[in-house]
């Protein structure tokens, strides 16, 4: 059975209300493949965290012998599909999505995938008999699923991954990671939100690029 704090979280998520939580953050994010050799989304929620979760464990075993452009190029045609990037720009912005021109939604879009990539192939970069797996799923509302998920260490820590998704078509993309009790959306929310406010959007952009760029050197 969930915990009552997390059933309030992933609907709170899913209503677009975005709670606060305290604590830093682990974010998530993966690949599997068609037929024809593209990303393939989940017809399914376990789907998508699996094909997630393929992505990051393809990106940890090149390690090294890929470097931080070869483990970029394995994750960030994933996140692009497994994602759904402009929901969670709105969820994220608030009352600021709407008031953004159609260019600029689509610049933070394409700046939020961006980070996405550049955190996965930064912090995934290695593998040591690490291992991913489904714990279980839990319809949250017609067409919300949540999927809980752990990833281990060599060291047999053990991490907890909540998926929220959404029915997106045939498929199921991501709307929030909640990493280990803490929601990825809601800090987001709290940071950029603050941002835009005392500072305005191409502040957020810049400082978001900074922290991709920061990801490339390796700090």
């Amino acid at each position: 059975m969930l915990r009552k704090s997390l059933v309030v979280l992933l609907a709170c998520t899913v209503s677009g209300i975005a709670p606060v939580l305290s604590a830093a953050a682990v974010t998530v994010a993966a690949p599997a493949t068609s037929s024809h050799g593209a990303p393939a989304i989940g017809g399914t929620p376990e789907a998508t965290i699996n094909t997630l979760d393929g992505a990051l464990l393809k990106s940890m075993q090149g390690g090294r012998r890929l470097g931080y452009s070869g483990r970029y190029r394995i994750v960030a045609p994933v996140v692009q599909k497994v994602f759904d990037y402009r929901r969670i720009a709105a969820l994220t912005l608030g009352d600021y999505w709407q008031k953004l021109s159609p260019e600029q939604q689509n610049e933070f879009i394409g700046v939020l995938a961006d980070l996405t990539a550049a955190t996965y192939a930064a912090r995934f970069n290695s593998f040591n008999g690490e291992h991913f797996a489904i714990v279980s799923s839990q319809a949250l509302q017609p067409g919300a699923e949540g999927v809980f998920s752990t990833f281990t260490e060599h060291n047999g820590k053990v991490h907890h991954f909540d998926y929220i998704l959404q029915k997106d078509g045939d498929h199921w993309r991501i709307v929030n990671v909640v990493a280990d009790g803490v929601s990825d959306l809601s800090l987001r929310r709290a940071e950029y939100t603050e941002t835009m406010q005392k500072k305005g959007f191409a502040a957020l952009i810049a400082h978001l690029k900074a922290q991709i760029a920061g990801y490339a050197k390796g700090s």
